[in-house]
């Protein structure tokens, strides 16, 4: 009976991985502070996470990411420093 899946290597070899980029939380608190200024009297109209995205060369969906995630970042950030 012939194998149900190829071999891993089988027709990859030529090709390399691609990276997984990571971004580090020192970026993610500066994309944060990009996404929300602080709050005075007048409002000041947020960035949009597609202008962020391209400030820093990213896909929007990870800035999206960040900003649903930026609760768990801002503990994170205060044990980074």
């Amino acid at each position: 009976m012939a194998p149900k899946h190829k071999r891993s290597d089988a027709g990859s070899a030529s090709k390399p991985k691609r990276r997984h980029d990571v971004l580090s939380i020192s970026v993610k608190v500066k994309i944060l502070g990009g996404e929300k200024k602080k709050k005075k009297k007048k409002k000041k109209k947020k960035k949009k996470h597609a202008e962020i995205a391209r400030l820093y060369g990213k896909n929007e969906s990870s800035i999206r990411e960040v900003t649903n995630k930026e609760k768990n970042l801002n503990s994170l950030a205060f044990f980074e420093d």
